[in-house]
Parts: structure tokens; sequence; C-alpha cells
């Protein structure tokens, strides 16, 4: 594999970031949605909330991921792990794939009041990506926050 993001082979514009793969490089764009403003190169914080529905509904938080496997990689697959930082006692969330998994390659499941795993539950036999958007509410003390976890996920060609 080549790293083209080292060596500064990729066509990815100013405004994007390249990311490696195996064989290959993808170029990403991380733009925050109006109303949140980004706190880090992967991450964008919500500036404010009108009401107490827009509130519970709209992510406090939205993080961007990057994963990269390869096609032989083995069913059922914990591909990414998801909770509350730092977790209290009571804590309890809902995970949720809501955007990406259309061809149901992935799943959830919980492995405790307040962690879940995202889980590639079939095989993927050629290349292919995936952006997945993973909803996580977190129930504390009588009240709903929603994080967002957009998942990039490579899948390549086994290297032999």
């Amino acid at each position: 594999d080549i790293d083209e993001c080292a060596i500064g082979t990729h066509n990815c514009s100013t405004a994007e970031t390249c990311y490696n793969i195996q064989g290959s490089f993808r170029c990403l764009s991380f733009e925050c949605p109006s109303n949140y403003r980004k706190v880090s190169d992967m991450r964008c914080e919500r500036i404010s909330c009108f009401n107490y529905l827009d509130c519970q509904n709209t992510p406090v938080r939205i993080t961007y991921y990057q994963l990269n496997f390869q096609t032989n990689i083995v069913v059922p697959a914990h591909i990414f792990r998801i909770g509350p930082s730092p977790a209290y006692a009571g804590d309890n969330i809902i995970l949720t794939i809501i955007k990406g998994n259309e061809e149901n390659y992935f799943s959830t499941r919980r492995l405790n009041s307040y962690t879940g795993i995202v889980y590639l539950q079939r095989q993927v036999k050629e290349p292919k990506d995936f952006l997945l958007d993973v909803e996580m509410k977190l129930w504390r003390q009588g009240t709903y926050t929603t994080f967002l976890a957009k998942i990039y996920i490579f899948i390549t060609a086994h290297a032999y």
C-alpha cells in the first residue's frame, strides 16, 4: 500500500482531507451543519437549541470517524464502540443506525446500559464505501441527549 496522502500524490482539494485506504485513498469533507460549530477536525457541537423538543432531537455533538476493513473480514465483526464519557450509574442508551444501512450490512447491539457496538453482520464481497449515521440517545437524570456518529467505512480488496 502506498500512502498517497503522505506523499502528496492525491487529488483532494484544500477543503478536503485525504484518507489513506488499502491500495487507494479517499477525499473526505467534514462540514458542520448550520447551528453547529467545528470544535476539532472531526467534531461539530451544537451552538443552541430553541425549544425542549429541538434540544432532545438534534444532536448536541456530531463526530466523524473513518474505518478501513478488507473484504475477507470475518462476520459478525464488532467495528465500532460507542458510549458516553464519562458514564454514570443510571445512564441508559438507545443506539440506532439512522442512515446508510439500506442494504442491511450493519447492526447495533447494547453491551450494557451505557455501551453499544456497531457490527458488520453480513459479508461484504466487493470493495465498497459506506457512510453510516449512528445515533446514540443518552437517558441521564430524566432527559435525553442525542449524539451523532458519522462513520465512513471503507471495505477494500483483500491484500494478498
